[in-house]
């Protein structure tokens, strides 16, 4: 009630409210239901007070709403009295039903299900009879029956004479056989009424009786073919106002490139399936799901050859899916699944796997063959679930999940994984402090020349110490920094506290040739604000060039290769050097290495894994110090923990290295006794 309210008044509808009507005609506040059916959109000017009018009030203005939605068809109310921005007036209003679309509506099921709402028009007896006699010299009296009543039923008298004669005292249809009079039908939709019109007491006739009953019986045919025609002139507006609505409806919640339901119209209808499931309808899923890298695609073969990968996805989508659920495209390569009927995972899971395979299949697209994956969060409805955005924000949570895991898979949203989220809010919100309660520290690992076994500099991995759960790995707590942008700030601290920490050593002549500093996509996005933070820290602490070392991941690199600035070679000019960290593992691309000046590489713990033990790894690895060595550019090995795997970089021709076999990661003071 209240997001309806709140939309009518941003659509522009000043003190918007939703209203229904009193037993003695007044308006008053609706009471709260599950349902509401408020006039949003009116032909009267504003201000009116029908805008809001409720029409499902359990009484007489619901009842056609309920014959409309079960038959498919036109239905008409009573005879009401009629809330108008003129004053209240007798007459009825017809109703004509609107479905949601590409939804079912064939069985009374399915209509009252897939209801969007009611096409209406109104009608006042007197206005239109009025208006159709505003020419007529001839003076009547025009009454209106209710077609259904009974024979000593009143009348409603809905026209006056136009001359001045006192009106017939009709008191009942059983009255008629005593008076001249003609009558005829009317009907609009289901309901019919009698028209009858007659002369006023004492009024002039011409012709004697015969002459009168001509003048009534051409009167009535005038003033019944010109009502009837006005009522259908007014059925087939309100038909085209139906079809223009349902147009509207289409444009404003399908998607332009794929013709697919967007975000609005999902989740309105996920909305609807969440009340009605509440109210015992069926459970249902939601599967929310984006195309692995798929900004590879754009990037190395454009825009347009993405549109298109992205509508032969749709393609793929829409054939997998069952004909009642409802796909949706939210921008981008993102896309969610309501999925119909879902009593438990397994069904869910049937239809994550088939999207997996579908999608994984190779597509021909402008003479090149491409081949992409999608990852599938799903969140299946339950009675606990606090409404439509915990069951989106769920699957959002699942999809990461399966992110984290590989890719190419789907995963499904538990309570392990709520517990773990709500862990990740709370370390979030008590991360921002953390450096102002002086919680993070460094600690330092020492890279070493392999055949002397000197220390050659240090990497600086940040650590959080929580007073309450103790230390917090690097792991858990950096992807939620990222997430919350924490990370900016304590990216600054760790190069600031580095700086410093060298500057000391210098003073005691045991530094080590450089000290290495892990930079996030985040920090580099923020182009100005970082170069200008690196310059202060240098310039404060007195760095030596080439002292300290920026490590970016592959990944990292990647987003700033899009940035198209440059950023590395103005941070290289302020003396720092540029390494690229875990190489081999991420979106690995020779580009890069003459694109950007960078010193070093790094080759991923997962390469030296396996080095003496496979030889693919092996080969990989020495390709890569060759590759290194022909540009110039120095290569470290990480993750080394055995005297096998050392001996391998010495004839493989890596002269430096980093792991457990040379030194655990220790706080400051254990890596000061380290160095003297």
């Amino acid at each position: 009630m209240v997001t309806n309210e709140l939309a009518g008044t941003l659509d522009g509808i000043p003190g918007y409210q939703i209203k229904a009507v009193a037993p003695d005609g007044s308006l008053r506040p609706a009471p709260e239901r599950d349902e509401y059916f408020p006039v949003f959109y009116s032909r009267e000017t504003l201000p009116s007070r029908v805008y809001g009018l409720d029409l499902q009030d359990g009484g007489i203005r619901q009842k056609p709403l309920d014959r409309a939605r079960d038959s498919n068809r036109l239905s008409a109310s009573e005879n009401i009295l009629l809330q108008s921005a003129v004053g209240d007036r007798k007459g009825f209003f017809a109703v004509l039903p609107v479905y949601r679309r590409d939804l079912p509506h064939e069985t009374v099921e399915d209509r009252r299900r897939n209801l969007e709402g009611f096409v209406q028009g109104v009608f006042q007896f007197s206005v239109m009879v009025d208006t159709i006699l505003a020419d007529t010299k001839t003076p009547l009296d025009i009454f209106l029956f209710d077609a259904d009543a009974h024979a000593n039923d009143a009348p409603i008298h809905v026209h006056a004479s136009n001359v001045r004669h006192r009106p017939l005292g009709l008191q009942s249809q059983a009255t008629l056989a005593r008076v001249p009079h003609w009558a005829g039908e009317l009907s609009a939709g289901d309901k019919r009424w009698r028209l009858v019109a007659t002369p006023p007491t004492g009024a002039s006739t011409l012709g004697g009786r015969s002459g009168r009953g001509w003048i009534v019986l051409v009167a009535g045919l005038l003033v019944t073919g010109l009502a009837v025609t006005y009522m259908w002139t007014s059925i087939r507006d309100m038909r085209r106002i139906e079809a223009a609505t349902k147009q509207v409806t289409l444009l404003a919640g399908t998607d332009a490139l794929t013709g697919l339901a967007n975000r609005r119209a999902f989740v309105d209808r996920l909305t609807s399936a969440f009340a009605e499931s509440r109210r015992g309808a069926p459970s249902f899923a939601v599967l929310y799901l984006d195309i692995d890298d798929f900004k590879d695609v754009n990037d190395t073969l454009g825009h347009p050859t993405g549109d298109i990968l992205l509508q032969a996805v749709v393609e793929r989508l829409v054939k997998t899916v069952r004909q009642s659920d409802l796909v949706a495209r939210f921008g981008g390569d993102e896309f969610a699944i309501l999925q119909f009927g879902v009593a438990e995972h397994p069904t869910a899971a049937t239809l994550a796997s088939k999207i997996n395979k579908a999608l994984a299949l190779p597509y021909k697209v402008g003479g090149n063959e491409l081949r992409v994956t999608a990852s599938i969060g799903i969140s299946l409805f339950s009675k606990g679930t606090n409404g439509p955005e915990a069951m989106m924000m769920q699957a959002d949570l699942a999809l990461y999940r399966a992110k984290d895991d590989g890719r190419n898979c789907f995963r499904f949203h538990t309570g392990e994984l709520d517990q773990q989220v709500q862990l990740r809010v709370t370390l979030g919100e008590e991360l921002l402090s953390a450096i102002d309660r002086d919680e993070l520290e460094l600690h330092y690992q020492p890279q070493v020349e392999i055949k002397t076994g000197r220390i050659v500099g240090l990497e600086a991995l940040v650590r959080w110490r929580h007073p309450v759960r103790g230390m917090i790995m690097p792991s858990i707590f950096v992807p939620i920094a990222e997430r919350s942008g924490a990370i900016v700030a304590m990216g600054r601290w760790v190069l600031d506290t580095a700086c410093r920490q060298l500057d000391e050593w210098h003073g005691q002549n045991i530094a080590p040739p450089l000290v290495a500093v892990n930079v996030s996509a985040v920090q580099l996005k923020r182009t100005a604000t970082f170069e200008h933070d690196v310059a202060e820290i240098f310039a404060r602490w007195h760095v030596e060039p080439g002292a300290v070392e920026l490590e970016l991941t592959e990944s990292v690199l990647m987003e700033v290769s899009q940035m198209h600035d440059d950023t590395l070679e103005n941070l290289q000019r302020l003396g720092a050097s540029i390494a690229i960290d875990d190489f081999g593992t991420g979106y690995s691309s020779l580009k890069y290495l003459t694109m950007h000046p960078v010193g070093r590489l790094k080759i991923a713990q997962e390469l030296m894994l396996r080095v003496t033990s496979d030889e693919r790894s092996a080969t990989v690895v020495r390709a890569t110090i060759r590759l290194a060595h022909e540009l110039g550019i120095e290569v470290i090995a990480e993750g080394v923990e055995t005297a096998a795997q050392a001996r391998f970089l010495v004839e493989a021709g890596c002269g430096y290295a980093q792991g457990y076999y040379y030194g655990r990661p220790v706080n400051t003071a254990q890596t000061t006794e380290l160095l003297r």
